[in-house]
């Protein structure tokens, strides 16, 4: 029955991806304002200005983008609640496809709004440990300050307002690609896919602390294809306790997921359960290395790089082993040469 989990999450993980897409586009109509902002507070000659008067503007417009920011908070941290809702029901109804004779409790709306915003983020680095709210408002004030920098330096080189426009909106030559808010609307997407990752995560989390009775413990599940990244490839198939050990998003895009471990009365009847994968349906006794194993080389190397790659085919290593040589005990991923130190003769073998 746990493997029929494993699908379900699998499945279901990339419906989310799609949520997360949607939701990170809702951003372009603030990007929208805050271009109209600038384009309004631009409209007299900037050179002109004196020093006092440039602190003035400057101060005009972080307050404008600030406003549109916390609209925009304000928006998605409505969204967030709804994915939270939905994702908790959704582990219900997971749950009770799968068992029998035994009905599942859910976390009441007030439980899962309080664990979206004081769970911290489990993303490792910069923002390791941070809550949802500081994670987003954070990237909100490092972006208004991004302008108002550009507009201040312009005015202290001379530039003219068409030259600090260009630098803000980009050029029409590239798409509009090039600008300060090209880079704020690449921000928006690494920063609100987290987010809703995070609230997924912790929604789901408020069902199974509300049916431990049965859930014993939660499986990590990764995404089976090349772009999944160095620790999510060695978390794949790891079963952590169900009130400790780390759970997605473990860093900004995060696209892993996780499943309910059951009690052993209740995992039965595993034989044929798949998972799904790039390239279709595998045993769901899979994890990340051990299916790429029998993958062709060279989608080998395009998913690790040719040395791990070459590693992995000819080190003599299980995929397990493997698995554990990627990351260190603070699921911080390791260097070839790190990996050399605790494996030599795998190395060796390996001819690398």
């Amino acid at each position: 029955m746990t493997s029929q989990l494993v699908e379900q999450s699998t499945r279901h993980q990339v419906f989310l991806e799609r949520v997360k897409t949607g939701e990170a586009n809702q951003f372009v109509s603030f990007l929208r304002r805050i271009d109209d902002v600038i384009k309004r507070r631009l409209s007299g000659d900037i050179t002109e200005l004196s020093r006092s008067k440039l602190e003035r503007l400057l101060k005009s417009v972080d307050g404008a983008i600030e406003k549109i920011y916390d609209d925009y908070w304000d928006e998605l941290s409505g969204n967030l609640i709804d994915v939270g809702e939905y994702e908790a029901e959704f582990e219900s109804r997971s749950l009770d496809n799968v068992l029998v004779n035994f009905e599942t409790s859910i976390p009441s709306v007030e439980q899962v709004r309080a664990s979206i915003f004081s769970a911290p983020l489990s993303v490792r680095g910069a923002d390791g440990g941070k809550l949802l709210e500081p994670f987003i408002k954070d990237w909100t004030s490092i972006e208004a300050k991004r302008v108002t920098g550009a507009i201040r330096q312009g005015f202290f080189e001379g530039q003219t307002n068409a030259q600090i426009m260009r630098t803000i909106r980009g050029t029409k030559a590239n798409g509009y690609r090039d600008g300060l808010l090209a880079v704020s609307k690449r921000g928006a997407d690494a920063v609100v896919k987290t987010a809703v990752q995070h609230a997924a995560s912790v929604a789901r989390q408020g069902t199974w602390d509300a049916n431990s009775n049965v859930v014993v413990g939660v499986e990590w599940v990764s995404t089976l294809d090349s772009r999944t990244t160095q620790v999510c490839r060695s978390l794949d198939g790891q079963v952590f306790p169900i009130n400790s050990g780390p759970r997605p998003p473990i860093h900004i895009r995060c696209r892993s997921t996780t499943s309910a471990k059951l009690d052993a009365r209740f995992d039965m009847f595993k034989q044929g359960q798949t998972r799904s994968s790039k390239g279709g349906p595998v045993s769901s006794n899979e994890t990340y290395y051990s299916w790429l194993k029998k993958q062709s080389a060279a989608f080998q190397n395009e998913a690790i790089g040719a040395n791990r790659a070459t590693l992995l085919r000819k080190g003599g290593l299980s995929a397990q082993r493997f698995a554990e040589l990627n990351i260190g005990k603070k699921l911080e991923p390791l260097t070839l040469k790190e990996m050399r130190r605790l494996e030599p003769l795998a190395f060796e073998r390996a001819k690398i």
